[in-house]
This record gives structure tokens, C-alpha cells and sequence, in this order.
């Protein structure tokens, strides 16, 4: 089993369906070894995790769409390479839907960064930007860009 797929266990986690794209464009898209997967919005089975986040959004709301945009993140690539062809997470962007004068936007895209880690470990680690916008689709709280290099998953 790799690496990875134990570390999912562990923390008690599954990669959902591969996510189909919702308009004219592809889910990842492969270039000169380098993976890039179209933003995931914090989106579950039950539906989208929403915002505007603000200073009194529950450290739970925003664990449970860091978690989902990965995840999604995570099963595109999944679907597109697989994981075990995944050599590094090179750079995430994070979109932060939050209300005016909200600056903390570093701190919501922590909980992402450290859950890529401890799926991917070493391989998880990346660069990294943090974005608040005024909207997202569907609301979403969070919406992660991810770009991977495609090699050997340690």
C-alpha cells in the first residue's frame, strides 16, 4: 500500500469521485511534467461548505472546507495521474471568500497546507499564496488551484 493511501487511513479519510468539470474546461491539465488541477471549491456529498468567513467562523467550518477542497483536489489528480505518479505538491493558491476588513486569510489556507502534508508528507510541501475575493461559486468558504509535479511519489 502507499504511502499516501495509509496515511488517509490513518486520518480517517477517503479521495471522493474524481470531480467532473462544471463548465468548459478540464479538470487538470498536464504540461512539461507539471499537473495543474482548476480550482475546488469547498464542496462535500452534501453540498458546498460556505461562506463569508469572518473572525467568528468556527475553526471546525473552515478545518471542514480546507478538507474538502483538498480532498477534491487530491481526487483530481488521483483520476487525471494518480498519486503514486505525484513527485511534489510545487504550489497551491488558495481563494478566500471573506467578509470586508477580514485579513486573517493566511490562517484558513494553514489547514489545507497542513492536511496536504499529512497525506503526502515531504511530498506535500509547497509553495503557497492566500487570496480573499468577494465570492466564490456557490458561496464556497474556500478554492484551492493546486499544480503538482508529475514523478515519483516518495
Amino acid at each position: 500500500m502507499s504511502g499516501w493511501r495509509e496515511r488517509l487511513l490513518t486520518l480517517g479519510l477517503s479521495l471522493p469521485p474524481s470531480p467532473a468539470p462544471r463548465g468548459a474546461y478540464r479538470s487538470v491539465t498536464v504540461m512539461n511534467g507539471l499537473a495543474y488541477v482548476s480550482g475546488q471549491v469547498s464542496r462535500t456529498a452534501d453540498g458546498i461548505i460556505t461562506g463569508p468567513v469572518d473572525s467568528r467562523t468556527p475553526a471546525r467550518t473552515i478545518r471542514n472546507a480546507a478538507e474538502a477542497c483538498v480532498m477534491r483536489a487530491l481526487a483530481a489528480l488521483e483520476g487525471e495521474v494518480g498519486l503514486d505518479a505525484i513527485g511534489q505538491i510545487v504550489f497551491v493558491r488558495g481563494f478566500v471568500f471573506a467578509r470586508a476588513g477580514f485579513a486573517d486569510h493566511s490562517r484558513i489556507l494553514d489547514a489545507a497546507s497542513e492536511l496536504i502534508v499529512a497525506i503526502l508528507g515531504s511530498a506535500g510541501e509547497h509553495a503557497r499564496s492566500a487570496v480573499g475575493v468577494s465570492g466564490l461559486p456557490g458561496d464556497g468558504l474556500l478554492e484551492l488551484e493546486v499544480v503538482a509535479a508529475v514523478g515519483t511519489l516518495n
